[in-house]
């Protein structure tokens, strides 16, 4: 009942947003502000046709590689970094420029080093999902109950029996909130590496279709990538979540 009434409010801002947006589009210019219908035309024609998907393709390359390598060394540099001090003080000037440094700054480091192209788009994706990553997997580290942790010195763990046993299902939950977090920052990153550094995805062609006003196609790239982080968040990250977590139950 509660879900219900949950999902019944989602739908509800849905629809109190596409109100909005079709209010404005009455009195906005055309050039501007697309309305919702003419969105949806502009939608189906780059379905209809293989643009869409070609240029989602390449935009979906770009963010799981640069995604996967960000998170892996945000991950394995995080649960080395949360046991030993030393190294997580080491660390923390590199935690401090990647978080700190705008994101524009690093595409434009990364055009300077890799020019233009998959290489500069996946540097700057993973660069700036490395910390939140990193972050995340450090305080999952640290939270960890230390009476785990002395219980398996006791018993002589070994390293590999202490972190599959002890560290991996305590930090699994911060972990995929990390991991949920990252893919949003990720997904707005790959797009100002296609705006600034590429010639295709779909930040290009939605810079392409600001520079010809081609303003409802431009609505239309946004629609896209709206849905892109809906399906993996809705699709893909939230059920591994609750599967993770039903493992957990079932293990404690």
């Amino acid at each position: 009942m509660v879900r219900r009434a949950r999902a019944a409010y989602v739908v509800a801002g849905v629809l109190a947003m596409l109100v909005a947006w079709q209010l404005l589009s009455f009195v906005v210019s055309p050039a501007v502000m697309a309305s919702p219908a003419d969105t949806a035309k502009a939608l189906a024609g780059l379905a209809w046709g293989s643009k869409l998907w070609v240029e989602l393709l390449i935009t979906l390359k770009r963010l799981v590689i640069g995604l996967a390598m960000g998170a892996a060394v945000g991950w394995l540099l995080g649960i080395v970094a949360g046991v030993h001090r030393q190294l997580r003080s080491f660390l923390e000037p590199l935690r401090w420029v990647s978080m700190t440094v705008p994101a524009v700054i690093i595409a434009v480091l990364a055009m300077l080093w890799f020019g233009l192209g998959d290489l500069a788009v996946i540097f700057l994706v993973a660069v700036i999902v490395f910390p939140t990553m990193y972050v995340n997997t450090v305080s999952g580290v640290q939270a960890v109950d230390r009476r785990l942790t002395e219980m398996g010195q006791v018993y002589h763990f070994s390293r590999r029996l202490l972190l599959t046993e002890v560290y991996l299902p305590g930090i699994a939950s911060p972990v995929l909130a990390g991991l949920t977090l990252a893919t949003g920052v990720a997904v707005r990153a790959v797009v100002l590496g296609e705006v600034l550094g590429a010639m295709n995805g779909i930040g290009h062609a939605f810079s392409r279709a600001m520079a010809y006003l081609e303003t409802p196609e431009l609505f239309a790239w946004i629609v896209v990538l709206l849905a892109l982080m809906a399906v993996i968040e809705f699709g893909v990250l939230r059920p591994v979540r609750r599967r993770i977590m039903r493992w957990r139950k079932a293990g404690g």
